[in-house]
């Protein structure tokens, strides 16, 4: 049954304890509905309590609002302590330049903890089920990610715990189908505008009619190996540090001797060292990690920046990590810019949740006394992908800038010069006007030369005659916690 199945994979991974007080995510969806209804029974026999959470967003009118009302009297039917928050996911998206996902995801998180915190709560249940592990999984694969990317949504994490991810959506709903019981379905997860509700119609269906049907229990399955293994190097990255790390009054030292174990192991223990003196590790990636590891093999005094303020500079013992003082090692400023970051050269660079990999690919040479040409075959092969981009580097007046909307901006959308606003193409383009502000540009002034996700200028459009070509690759965090 599948209350058995639940109540194992509880007892598997430890996630409810006696005299624990559970607070449930409950949106009314049917996901949360059959959490809230098993631990519900659970609790009976388990010795826990169960409260419910109601985060009402205010983006889908009367849809929200029967949501909210539906959860409400589900709860006092079974007399479970409910909860309801409404929060300005909208305006909060605006202000802090966010997605609607990105900004809900927030009010969410921000809702359990002020809610535990309340009302005596001392776990966190989450409804995530295998589909949403599978769909994540595929998404941070296909973004760029780490082995603990590829296992973010873990069973337990801290004091949050997801019991349903034993299970698979079509079970869910079976499940609550047999028992009679009804849901709210959310109209929004019906379209495409999302790249997750593209993963979750389209990709999947796909692989599990062409490839397996079992699909999604078997990338279950892989993240929880991956989340072992991760757990694996961790505890090893931790012994490593205590015998190749040495604190300074400055920062940390890595010595020789790390140069010497497994780089996967090496890359662990940068990544710590780095987290410690951060307090974060988001924005974090593998070519800030091996940046750091490459100093091993360079001159003495050769550095390199960081995000969070820091640098790895190479000393005579090892390399050490610590903060800068503003400047870099060729004596410009390195200000960090709230409203948008220059790409000055090749390399990698970090603003808000973006990370941006530049780069200046060959043009093939010609005949003596011809230029050289950007390949057609590989234009198109660049053009097609959505978040990697080439443009025509002699094109630039005003300096490239990685940023979001301001007033004036416009794009050039015809060969023949014609312009148009900013506003006039998102709007035309169908970006939902929450968006708007939070999509990177890469700008010239006040002239769009990509709109990140979307499309290109056609001034800067890459053609036969163009000499320097720049390429822009961009990735960003995410996570569905």
């Amino acid at each position: 049954m599948v209350i058995d199945r639940v109540a194992e994979f509880i007892r598997q991974y430890q996630m409810i304890a006696p005299g624990d007080v559970v607070l449930t995510g409950f949106s009314g969806g049917a996901d949360s509905v059959l959490l809230l209804e098993l631990l519900w029974e659970l609790a009976k026999k388990g010795g826990f309590q169960v409260q419910a959470v109601h985060v009402h967003h205010n983006l889908r009118g009367e849809e929200a609002d029967r949501d909210a009302a539906f959860a409400e009297a589900f709860c006092a039917e079974r007399m479970i302590p409910f909860f309801l928050y409404s929060c300005p996911v909208e305006e909060v998206a605006r202000k802090e330049h966010l997605s609607l996902e990105e900004a809900g995801r927030m009010e969410r998180r921000r809702v359990f903890r002020e809610c535990m915190e309340a009302h005596g709560g001392t776990r966190i249940a989450l409804a995530h089920h295998r589909n949403d592990l599978a769909e994540t999984m595929i998404h941070h694969l296909a973004r760029g990610t780490s082995l603990a990317g590829l296992a973010s949504l873990r069973p337990v994490r801290g004091n949050f715990i997801r019991p349903l991810l034993c299970l698979e959506r079509a079970e869910i709903e079976k499940e609550l189908e047999r028992r009679k019981i009804a849901w709210c379905d959310d109209s929004t997860n019906g379209a495409d505008d999302y790249t997750r509700n593209g993963i979750r119609h389209h990709v999947i269906p796909y692989l599990e009619r062409q490839v397996n049907e079992r699909t999604v229990a078997h990338m279950a399955e892989t993240s929880l190996d991956l989340l072992e293994a991760e757990e694996y190097f961790c505890a090893e990255a931790e012994k490593l540090f205590r015998n190749c790390c040495v604190r300074r009054e400055d920062g940390l030292e890595l010595q020789e001797c790390l140069s010497k174990e497994a780089k996967i192991l090496q890359r662990y223990v940068v990544r710590d060292c780095l987290e410690q003196l951060a307090g974060q590790r988001k924005d974090l990636g593998r070519e800030h990690l091996e940046s750091v590891l490459d100093l091993f093999e360079m001159q003495v005094g050769k550095r390199v920046c960081l995000p969070y303020g820091l640098e790895a500079v190479r000393s005579y013992d090892g390399v050490v990590l610590r903060s800068y003082d503003g400047k870099r090692a060729d004596g410009d400023r390195k200000e960090k810019n709230p409203y948008g970051i220059e790409i000055a050269g090749e390399g990698v660079y970090d603003w808000k949740e973006f990370q941006i990999r530049a780069s200046f690919p060959e043009t093939e040479s010609l005949e003596s006394g011809q230029t050289g040409q950007w390949r057609e075959a590989n234009f198109k092969r660049i053009s097609e992908k959505k978040y990697t981009k080439c443009f025509n580097y002699a094109k630039i007046r005003d300096g490239l800038v990685l940023r979001t909307r301001r007033s004036g901006d416009f794009l050039t959308v015809r060969a023949d010069g014609s312009r148009k606003k900013l506003k006039d193409y998102m709007i035309d383009a169908k970006i939902p006007r929450e968006q708007r502000d939070s999509i990177l540009l890469a700008a010239d002034g006040q002239e769009i030369v990509w709109v990140v996700g979307y499309r290109i200028s056609e001034r800067y459009r890459v053609r036969e005659d163009a000499e320097k070509i720049i390429q822009l690759e961009v990735s960003g965090g995410y996570t569905n916690e």
